[in-house]
């Protein structure tokens, strides 16, 4: 069902795309293409999130095969993930302004193809320095395209639809986790790891093609030089949306990075169950990113809002629900559901705060996105080696709330 854009007082901000461009602008993308192609192309985009997100992600299944094949430490190798998203969000702003002048469909195919050399230099990499240049290389590439992908696809629809648009493309991130990763891992455990970064690579060719065929000619908007962006923050809506993203993710990356040993060993699940449970998580997470696009393009700021608490109540009831297992199932699924429909509303809420320069915006929303998975990582270490598995979930729960308060703060932007 396609969203339609606010229009009653009490809804959030209008559409990003239709504020983005003005009302002299020339012809949308989204007029010039038919509706099929369009969201074809919208498709596109999400698949190269999609890709992105598996080869960010799909050394975790294949640690020991690579240390081996490496003569590294498992923990070693674990850098190439780490390192990784570091880089990609670190230098996410510094690449964007610098490509600001690139045509936006070109610049894709250039990320594309930085991303099909990248995995294809993995799979050659013939020492542990070799593969973290070539995952390096990579991780520069992913950070232009978390910033460029869902403004890019808010341009190949029309206005109504745009919360829609960035639905499909983040729904990349939960396809990854359901499929991607675990299809790279079983590649890899049939004809090792090298084989599965070759397939990933394929994979890219295949959607560098589709972008090449399906998007058209993409102007670049809203030029902003390096020394702007700090000037972007001074918007209290944009600053309030970046510490939001901030507090929502160290707190979910605090919690969810030890749930294995929580479901273990306070939720007494046994271990041959979790894997099974981990990908019906990710299963509740597609539907959650539907689902909270379509509400998101109804009332913004009330869906954030709620997801946040939801996310918060599941992770508290967890240790409360003790050794129930139905309860924890239940709550588990509403954790995957509220998580991963809040990259949809987040970025949303970063369009709606800076529609003149939505990929400057989303390059800060990106950096701390990224730089935040690792706080939240780091935070949750500390609280399990100090008091265990379920004192790190109120440590996540408490981040939630601090994220819920500051979404308090969110001024509504009424259409003009």
């Amino acid at each position: 069902m396609t969203p339609s854009p606010p229009s009653r007082q009490d809804t959030d901000a209008p559409s990003p795309a239709a504020t983005a461009d003005g009302p002299d602008r020339p012809a949308a993308p989204a007029a010039l293409l038919g509706p099929m192609r369009s969201w074809l192309a919208v498709v596109a985009v999400g698949m190269g999130v999609f890709a992105f997100t598996t080869t960010e992600m799909v050394p975790i299944g294949l640690l020991p095969a690579m240390s081996r094949d490496l003569s590294v430490s498992e923990g070693t190798v674990g850098l190439s993930v780490t390192l990784y998203g570091a880089i990609a969000g670190f230098f996410a702003p510094v690449l964007t302004v610098a490509t600001r002048r690139l045509d936006r469909r070109l610049l894709l195919m250039l990320v594309l193809a930085v991303f099909v050399a990248g995995n294809a230099f993995t799979a050659l990499s013939s020492s542990y320095a070799v593969l973290m240049i070539s995952r390096l290389l990579t991780g520069f590439a992913h950070g232009v395209m978390w910033s460029i992908a869902a403004s890019i696809a808010i341009r190949l629809v029309p206005p109504a639809q745009s919360v829609r648009a960035t639905a499909v493309v983040f729904s990349g991130i939960s396809i990854a986790s359901v499929v991607g990763v675990p299809f790279g891992t079983f590649i890899g455990s049939l004809s090792g790891w090298r084989t599965a970064f070759w397939a990933i690579s394929g994979i890219g060719v295949l959607i560098l093609a589709a972008a090449a065929v399906l998007l058209p000619p993409l102007a670049p908007r809203a030029v902003v030089r390096l020394a702007e962006l700090p000037r972007l923050l001074r918007d209290g809506n944009l600053r309030i949306a970046t510490l939001v993203t901030a507090a929502m993710v160290i707190g979910h990356f605090a919690a969810y990075t030890y749930v294995t040993p929580f479901l273990e060993q306070d939720a007494g699940i046994p271990s041959h169950w979790v894997s099974a449970l981990l990908l019906l998580y990710g299963v509740a997470g597609v539907v959650g990113n539907f689902a909270g696009g379509a509400a998101a393009g109804r009332a913004l700021r009330a869906t954030t809002l709620t997801c946040i608490l939801l996310l918060a109540a599941a992770v508290v009831l967890l240790v409360v629900n003790g050794r129930w297992h139905p309860g924890t199932v239940i709550l588990l699924l509403v954790w995957g559901i509220a998580y991963t429909a809040l990259p949809v509303c987040l970025q949303t809420l970063v369009f709606a705060s800076a529609p003149k320069a939505p990929e400057a915006a989303t390059s800060l929303y990106i950096c701390a996105f990224n730089v935040s998975i690792a706080l939240g990582a780091l935070a949750g270490g500390w609280f399990v080696d100090a008091s265990g598995p379920s004192a790190v979930m109120f440590l996540g729960a408490g981040f939630s709330v601090c994220a819920a308060l500051l979404m308090t703060r969110y001024r509504v932007t009424r259409p003009q």
